[in-house]
């Protein structure tokens, strides 16, 4: 058995979601474990689907600790690295304008204008997490590109694991809005 690593309830460990909360489970291939986000926060190694992972390792448990090329997908594969608190790109890079999506949790949530949280709006998949505020955000468009609205909720919207009010989203950051874990593309 193990833990997954969003709501904490003990699943069995030949598995690809989450028994409880149905989200999509992501293993580090080096601790072999689920994690959230997409890099391990104990050993830095980019995370793995719960699909891919467990059709190339079919005891995730006791999987080699060390990851293919085809497991692990290299830095190019996997978009540019997430961008560390009070990091920015090269002076002369529109990041704001490249970013189009947050990718996460087997999800992609297209930027469009417009209010969300768990009782709607232009995301009705965060409809089946408890943690998202009923009116969590909204997203806004202006001349500097998409921006990340909280409203007021009670588990926080983050930016690169800064709790914001009101932020920019640039193409790499990674988002976290309540419990859910998201990367700017």
């Amino acid at each position: 058995m193990i833990q997954c690593p969003d709501c904490r309830q003990m699943i069995p460990d030949d598995s690809a979601f989450c028994d409880q909360c149905g989200k999509e489970l992501r293993w580090c291939p080096e601790c072999r474990r689920p994690k959230r986000g997409t890099e391990c926060p104990v050993c830095g190694s980019y995370l793995v689907d719960g699909r891919k992972w467990l059709s190339s390792a079919p005891d995730p448990v006791s999987a080699p600790a060390h990851a293919s090329a085809a497991e692990e997908p290299s830095r190019g594969e996997s978009g540019p690295l997430p961008l560390q608190p009070g990091t920015t790109k090269a002076s002369g890079e529109d990041c704001a304008a490249e970013a189009n999506a947050l990718v996460g949790n087997g999800w992609t949530l297209a930027l469009k204008e417009g209010p969300f949280g768990r009782i709607g709006g232009i995301w009705p998949e965060l409809s089946t997490c408890p943690y998202v505020s009923g009116n969590h955000g909204r997203i806004e468009k202006d001349a500097s590109g998409w921006i990340l609205v909280d409203v007021g909720s009670k588990n926080g919207t983050y930016v690169n694991g800064t709790r914001i009010q009101r932020e920019i989203l640039r193409k790499g950051a990674r988002v976290r809005i309540a419990t859910l874990d998201f990367t700017v593309e």
